[in-house]
This record gives C-alpha cells, sequence and structure tokens, in this order.
C-alpha cells in the first residue's frame, strides 16, 4: 500500500483545524502531519515536516494564505496548496491561483468533497470548486471590457521628473521611462485593470474594483522598489493616487470630478507612496491592506478639502 498523502492544516480557527484533522485522519491514505494558525507559522511547519499538502485558510492575521501561498511555492515548490476558504469572488481565487495554488475549495463543501480535492491535487490535477469557478468566469468576463459605472481611478506621476532628465540625458531618460511605463503597465494588467492613457511621465488606469487597484498599486511600488535597488543610479520615485465614484465615460477615455480629484491625490503624494481617497478606503476594507489616515489635504485647484489614506507598503524582509 503506498504512502499515505502527508497533510499540514493551516487555519486560524483551532475548532476548524481539529475537525479537518479529525476527519482526514480517518481515511487511510491521508495523514495530517501538523497545524498552523497563520501564514509564517505554516511556512515554518513546512519546512520542518515537508508534507505533500498544504490545506491553505486565505483570511489568516499576519501572513495570509495568499502571501504564504507565494512563498511557499518560491521556496518549496514540492509542496502543494490546496486553498480551503470561505471566499468566492473572483479576486480571491484569481490572487490564490496566481499565488500558485493548485486548488481551490470552499469550507461549505463537505467533508468527502475536501478528501477527493485533496487526493486530486496530490496526484497533480488542479481542482476548483464549482461556485469559485463560475465567480472566476464572471470576473474574466467583466474585465474584457473597459469598467463603466462605479470605477476606481489610479494615475501615477514620477516626482522630480525634470531633475531625471537633467540628470541622465534625453537618451538616457527615455530608456528609463520606457521601463517604468512597462512595471506600470504589467501590474495594471495582472491586476485586471485597463490603461486609459499615458500622461506625461505617468498614466491613468481604471478598475471596476476597489481592491484590485489598491493590489495593483501596491505590485507598482514593490516593483519600482526592487528595481532601484538593482539600479541605483537611475532611481525612480513615482507617487500614485486613488479615486472611486461614478465617471463618465466616452470613447476609451474617463471623464468627471472623480478622475481631477484622483490626479491630485497622486500630485500630494510623495515618491513612493500610494495615497487613497477615503471613498477608496471604505471599498477595499480596512483587512485588505494597512492604511494611515494622514488627515485632510487641500488639493491643487480644488475648493474641498479632501482626507486621505496611506496604503502602507511591506518592507522586504
Amino acid at each position: 500500500m503506498p504512502e499515505p498523502i502527508r497533510i499540514l492544516v493551516a487555519d486560524d480557527h483551532a475548532v476548524v483545524r481539529q475537525g479537518l484533522r479529525l476527519f482526514l485522519d480517518l481515511q487511510p491514505d491521508l495523514t495530517v502531519v501538523g497545524e498552523a494558525s497563520d501564514g509564517a507559522e505554516a511556512l515554518e511547519q513546512v519546512k520542518a515536516l515537508r508534507p505533500d499538502l498544504v490545506l491553505m485558510d486565505l483570511s489568516m492575521p499576519g501572513t495570509d494564505g495568499v502571501q504564504a501561498t507565494r512563498a511557499l511555492r518560491a521556496e518549496l515548490p514540492e509542496t502543494k496548496v490546496l486553498v480551503l476558504t470561505s471566499f468566492t469572488d473572483d479576486e480571491h481565487v484569481v490572487a490564490a491561483l496566481q499565488a500558485g495554488a493548485a486548488g481551490y475549495l470552499l469550507k461549505d463543501s463537505r467533508p468527502e468533497e475536501v478528501a477527493d480535492a485533496v487526493r486530486s491535487v496530490s496526484r497533480g490535477d488542479p481542482f476548483l470548486d464549482a461556485e469559485a469557478l463560475r465567480s472566476l468566469v464572471r470576473g474574466l468576463a467583466e474585465s474584457s471590457r473597459p469598467p463603466e459605472g462605479t470605477v476606481t481611478i489610479l494615475f501615477t506621476d514620477v516626482e522630480r521628473s525634470t531633475e531625471l532628465v537633467e540628470r541622465l540625458g534625453d537618451e538616457r531618460e527615455r530608456a528609463v521611462m520606457r521601463e517604468h511605463d512597462a512595471i506600470i503597465r504589467e501590474a495594471v494588467k495582472r491586476h485586471r485593470g485597463t490603461e486609459v492613457k499615458h500622461l506625461g511621465d505617468g498614466l491613468m488606469a481604471a478598475f471596476s474594483s476597489a481592491r484590485r487597484a489598491v493590489r495593483a498599486a501596491l505590485a507598482i511600488q514593490e516593483a519600482f522598489a526592487e528595481r532601484n535597488r538593482a539600479h541605483p543610479g537611475t532611481t525612480i520615485f513615482v507617487r500614485i493616487g486613488l479615486n472611486t465614484g461614478d465617471v463618465i465615460a466616452e470613447d476609451g477615455d474617463y471623464f468627471g470630478s472623480v478622475v481631477v480629484v484622483a490626479r491630485r491625490i497622486a500630485e500630494a503624494a510623495r515618491g513612493g507612496e500610494i495615497l487613497v481617497s477615503e471613498i477608496t478606503r471604505e471599498l477595499i476594507g480596512r483587512s485588505a491592506v494597512e492604511l494611515v489616515d494622514r488627515g485632510e489635504y487641500r488639493l491643487k485647484g480644488l475648493n474641498d478639502r479632501y482626507r486621505l489614506y496611506e496604503c502602507l507598503i511591506q518592507s522586504p524582509s
């Protein structure tokens, strides 16, 4: 008889971990070798126990399931990840799959379905819950066309771009800015945004989801931080502003006060910062990213004062 599939259960609820262990250990071909209450502990346990598969929750304190999956797949690619979560929206499905999960299952699944999914993923066959698949298909269909109605607008701008030209010269500066454009476009595309237009030394993009827009902004700043460490002689400091609301869409462009405010928010940020409006902050939720209240700003050319929040970017370990 072949060796049983060795499983690590990662979930921040002890009752869930214990229930899964009790059922899975009853299966002759499955065995739970360890438990973890958050993503960081899961990584430590995987390194120590070398399970065949991690049954991974997404919502955990500290290092969440997506972050843990990405790190695990980078460091220990032989260990497979099967996500077990209550989230059905396409954002979570896509994030988990992009991080390297080989399967996605919902917590309301029957115990027998969990066991079958574990076996499927362990064999190398991807597994996707039917409801998660439907959500994914809907999300992909929506992302194939520019968003309309309530949209999150993202603006980027290079801090002290004139000094960059003076320091590098025209040709070198253009080469650096082409690299700049490629970094932003890749992040916008990966998070299913739409590039609206190129504006001097920045870009404007639109997202149907505020959370995806913020994830794109974080990805942009993380990519530039990494790029600047590798090329200290040609550092680029990008500032980003986001705002959400009903826009006027016309001929592939967006108009209205929501767009104007988003651009002014970007101009109020410092290089390396991400500032978001109060409505964007409410839509992304406090658990999605760490936010700091930066108080009220008087934005250039606008009469009202706007409360802005900074998205904190995790420093590399």
